[in-house]
């Protein structure tokens, strides 16, 4: 009777060992006041990633062209010089005393001009310049999407991997405590010596894994340098985001917030904008102009002349070879635009099936492995008592270790892959910079320069435009 009871107060003692390492290992890491957040980690990388840079100063490029076309619409003035020497023979217009003579030449002018008609071609350059900045803009955007996305995966694979290295620690723990007992036992004659041998290869097998592990955290580590731009720092906690409804709402919302769908369309504005700008030349130009000229000795005359003039100009280019071909691959390109777009919303409407396939599937796969990681954690626990009661062998422990090591392992990566999918879903819609707090104000200009070009062409020329740091 009390050997029965010696024997219940270890198997009680150590459930007790059991909860405390529990507790332990469930306590914030030292240093976690100074830890980096994943929303801190986020903005960081969108704010401060060279890719990311670089994508905002083509927007910026293609606001400051935009602006340039302000000089479209306001005169230009011409200053014009000469001054050397002239000899004219022209015996019915000058003098002989001036004919064949060598004179200093001297004139200096002055012209201002202004277009009044040229067939809406300057209005169609602001519009597909206006398209072509909202669509820098929606690729700004969905670069910052992607970066916010890419910081995300590197943040949750650090912690992963985090786990992952506790996981290969605590077996290396629990092989060597084996270890320890299987000694004990070999050296009371209990066991064959070829047990303490096997414990030994499975010992270094634990250690090897452990290896790995800790290699693949370096390399979440340097992934994670290289997107966020800084090495992570303390601990690292990571929760879901709020999850998919439906694949119906997720892919309506796609659909409606996509980046990518908002640049395609924007191509299309741009193409058909710049097919009106091209089409334009068939029309008549008409410019206002004045002008003054001074001439010293003009064309063999001595004296002074001013020469005043103002009036309506035209051109227009009746007959021009090629407009058939020219027409032809206008059409071409609106067809490529249209097509484009089509491309993008079948693009768009996959990628949310596929986004709703993955975290349907990493719920469930996260829900039986969390099932059956408490099934093996019971089924080692028995068999590690059988085993001291001489009821099991030393394989038969080992292998439901290394099962309850591999369900552990699998589960921390369905885990993480579940969170990270509840990501990826806002990221298909087009919200995960927002999630994150940086709204589209914060991230680039306001995507709306064709709507404002197309109520007054000089409308978009009233933005304010920093310029890079």
């Amino acid at each position: 009777m009390s050997g029965l009871f010696c024997l219940s107060g270890e198997h009680l003692l150590k459930k007790l060992n059991r909860f405390l390492c529990a507790c332990f290992l469930a306590l914030p890491a030292a240093g976690s006041a100074s830890a980096e957040t994943l929303r801190d980690a986020v903005r960081f990388a969108v704010t401060t990633n060279p890719s990311v840079r670089a994508t905002e100063a083509e927007m910026k490029t293609a606001a400051f062209e935009l602006m340039q076309l302000r000089g479209e619409y306001l005169p230009t003035l011409t200053l014009s010089g000469e001054t050397g020497y002239q000899r004219v023979d022209d015996e019915n217009s000058l003098s002989e005393a001036d004919n064949r003579e060598t004179k200093p030449r001297h004139q200096l002018g002055v012209r201002a001009e202004i277009v009044l008609f040229d067939g809406y071609r300057r209005s169609n350059l602001v519009y597909a310049n206006a398209a072509r900045v909202d669509g820098s803009i929606f690729r700004l955007l969905d670069a910052s999407e992607t970066m916010a996305l890419n910081a995300t995966e590197a943040y949750i694979d650090v912690a992963r991997h985090r786990k992952l290295l506790e996981v290969a620690r605590r077996n290396v723990s629990k092989h060597e405590e084996i270890g320890r007992q299987v000694t004990g036992l070999v050296e009371g004659g209990r066991l064959p010596f070829s047990d303490q041998l096997t414990i030994e290869d499975r010992i270094r097998s634990a250690r090897l894994a452990q290896l790995e592990v800790e290699r693949a955290l370096r390399d979440a580590g340097a992934r994670y340098e290289r997107v966020v731009g800084r090495q992570p720092s303390g601990s690292m906690q990571v929760s879901a985001a709020p999850a998919p409804q439906s694949l119906e709402v997720l892919t309506q919302n796609a659909l409606n917030n996509s980046y990518r769908l908002l640049f395609a369309r924007s191509q299309i504005d741009q193409t058909k904008s710049e097919t009106e700008a091209v089409l334009a030349d068939r029309y008549p130009r008409f410019t206002l102009g004045a002008g003054v000229v001074r001439d010293i000795n003009r064309n063999g005359v001595r004296g002074n002349r001013t020469d005043e003039n103002i009036g309506i100009g035209m051109r227009w280019t009746i007959y021009q070879g090629g407009r058939k071909a020219e027409r032809n691959a206008l059409a071409a390109m609106n067809s490529r635009a249209i097509a484009a777009q089509e491309v993008a919303v079948r693009e768009i409407r996959e990628l949310a099936a596929r986004t709703w396939n993955t975290y349907v599937t990493d719920r469930q796969r996260a829900s039986q492995l969390s099932d059956q990681l408490r099934i093996n954690r019971s089924i080692v626990e028995v068999y590690g008592d059988e085993f001291e009661a001489a009821k099991r062998t030393l394989l038969d422990l080992l292998e439901v270790e290394r099962a309850r090591f591999t369900v552990e392992f699998e589960s921390v990566g369905a885990q993480s892959g579940l969170v990270f999918s509840t990501y990826r879903a806002l990221a298909a819609q087009s919200q995960l910079a927002s999630f994150f707090g940086l709204p589209r104000s914060e991230l680039a200009l306001e995507p709306a320069f064709r709507d404002r070009a197309r109520v007054s062409p000089e409308n978009v020329f009233n933005v304010n435009i920093e310029p890079l740091k």
